[in-house]
Order: C-alpha cells, then sequence, then structure tokens
C-alpha cells in the first residue's frame, strides 16, 4: 500500500444540507432523521430525556440520574447536566463531526461543551451544559440544544472507533474541600447568587457510577465467554460426531444445498467473519485495557 500523504486521498470538506439529507438516506447517518432539521452546513440535534447531574464524592466525581420534571430538564445554577441527544449518529470511516451548543442556551447564562465525535462512532453524543447564571433553567425534551457539523476526510481512518463497548479512562482528582466560589450543596454559586443544585446523596450516586462500571466490564467478559462457549461447541460438534447420519454436519457441509445458495453463503460468511473478529478484537482490547488501568470499579470518564 502506498503510504504517501497524497495517496488515495479524496476531496474533503463539510457537508453542505443536501449531502446530510444523502447520507442519512444511503448510510443511516442520523436516526430518527428528519430532513427539515438539515439546516445551511449541519443538523440540529434535540434533547433526550436521558440525562445525568455532576456530583462531588470526596475528591471523585460522579454523575446521578436527572429525571425529567413535566417533561423539563430542570438545571439549577451552579450544576453541570450531560445531556444525551434524542438522535443516533452513525458515522462512516470517512467522516467526523462537531458539535455546537446553541446560542440560545448561551442567551440564559448556559454554557455549553462542544464536543466532536470520531470516525466510526455510532449512538447518542452527549453534550456537558453548565448553568453559570443565578435562575434556574428548563430545557423541554425533545428541544434543540445543539448542531452537528459533519466533516468529511480524504481517506478514511486507520484505525476508527471501536463504538460504544469502549470508554476511554482517565483519572482526575479535585478538591475535596468546597471552594467559596463553587459548591453542590447550595451556599454558594458561581456570580454570587444563592440558587440551589438538587438534593442528591453524593456517596450513593458514587456507588451507583461504580457499580454501573463493574457491571460493563463484566457484560463485556459476558461477550467474551459466549464466543468462547460457541467456538468450543463446534469444535467439541466435528470432533465426536459421527462420520456419517450427522445431518447438522452435513448441512455445514453444504450437502443437499443448491448451488445458488453455496454462492450467497460464501459471499456472506466473510462478511459475518469480519464483523465477528473485528468485535471480539475490540473486546479483548477492552478487557486488556482495564486490567492495565486497573480494577472494574475504576471511575471512568468519556471522552
Amino acid at each position: 500500500m502506498d503510504d504517501r500523504p497524497e495517496a488515495d486521498v479524496r476531496p474533503a470538506g463539510i457537508l453542505t444540507d443536501e449531502d446530510i439529507i444523502a447520507y442519512a438516506a444511503h448510510q443511516d447517518l442520523i436516526v430518527p432523521f428528519d430532513p427539515d432539521n438539515a439546516k445551511y452546513a449541519s443538523y440540529e440535534v434535540h434533547a433526550s430525556g436521558n440525562a445525568q447531574v455532576l456530583v462531588y464524592h470526596g475528591e471523585v466525581t460522579a454523575h446521578a440520574p436527572l429525571l425529567p420534571v413535566a417533561g423539563e430538564l430542570v438545571i439549577e445554577p451552579g450544576a453541570t447536566v450531560r445531556i444525551d441527544t434524542a438522535e443516533s449518529i452513525r458515522l462512516p470511516d470517512n467522516v467526523m463531526a462537531n458539535i455546537i451548543g446553541l446560542g440560545q442556551l448561551y442567551a440564559c447564562g448556559v454554557t455549553v461543551a462542544n464536543t466532536y465525535v470520531d470516525p466510526g462512532s455510532r449512538g447518542p453524543v452527549y453534550l456537558a451544559v453548565t448553568n453559570l447564571g443565578r435562575r434556574t433553567v428548563r430545557i423541554p425534551v425533545g428541544e434543540p440544544i445543539g448542531r452537528a457539523q459533519f466533516h468529511l476526510l480524504g481517506r478514511s481512518v486507520r484505525t476508527a472507533h471501536p463504538g460504544p463497548v469502549y470508554r476511554r479512562s482517565i483519572q482526575l482528582r479535585v478538591n475535596s474541600e468546597e471552594t467559596p466560589h463553587g459548591s453542590v450543596s447550595g451556599s454558594a454559586i458561581p456570580g454570587g447568587g444563592s440558587g440551589v443544585v438538587p438534593v442528591i446523596d453524593a456517596a450513593a450516586a458514587a456507588q451507583l457510577a461504580e457499580r454501573q462500571n463493574i457491571l460493563d466490564h463484566r457484560l463485556t467478559l459476558l461477550k467474551l465467554a459466549l464466543y468462547g462457549l460457541a467456538g468450543s461447541w463446534l469444535g467439541l460438534l466435528w470432533a465426536v460426531a459421527p462420520q456419517s447420519g450427522n445431518a447438522l454436519l452435513r448441512f455445514l457441509n453444504g450437502d443437499g444445498i443448491p448451488d445458488i445458495a453455496k454462492f450467497f453463503v460464501a459471499l456472506a460468511a466473510p462478511v459475518l467473519i469480519s464483523i465477528c473478529s473485528k468485535d471480539m478484537r475490540d473486546t479483548v482490547l477492552h478487557v486488556l485495557r482495564r486490567r492495565r488501568q486497573g480494577e472494574p470499579g475504576t471511575r471512568e470518564a468519556d471522552g
């Protein structure tokens, strides 16, 4: 393969509204998709009911569920909330995206941490929203909160994002005591206001986050076990089954299957094997990475 920078480079740039509609129609770029949300050179994304509020527990942070109240996400002064988009973004290996908060949020004293989406990513995207004002802000579920801008790359990336099974783990620490200018207990907020963030048991929230982390790790191990069990079962079947009289083995061998069916099986089998192999590789890498970083209960942060 020619590894020169100019080799196999295709035209690149930002997708326009027509490009976004075409990619959505042929590659499921955004699900669910509404052509009316494709505007200019971006796509409006909306707030879902899945949100979490940042809480502190000693020198670590955790996220506690923030349930909608009367169909609205309530963000108190000083609170930082993670809001998942109602849309699932499914990027091919040659497209990346930036998610930018809407200007109307800034007008209410709310700041949005812009984020990016790696090529190959699949699933909802979250935006970190912080209320810097002195008043409570309510965001109705289903309202626009950001705009997704898609960048077509000159070539597919060498390593695409492995998907939801992988969550980058980083170690961060915060002061164990609150500073005069910021508090989650309601005694002080940015700007000198006196608002109160949601009353949440920080210890329970941290314990919930740790349990979820352990559950994710165990599910990954279970997937590996199922792969191993399936392979062992097939190997054992071939090892102990008689040479004749086994209908399943004859079926797997292709006896009695029309030639046209064999042709389509020959086309589909490598694709299925490739998909399973990639998933197996990503799962093994996930487990090895977690072992290098420590126990399953280590706190993770999305990135």
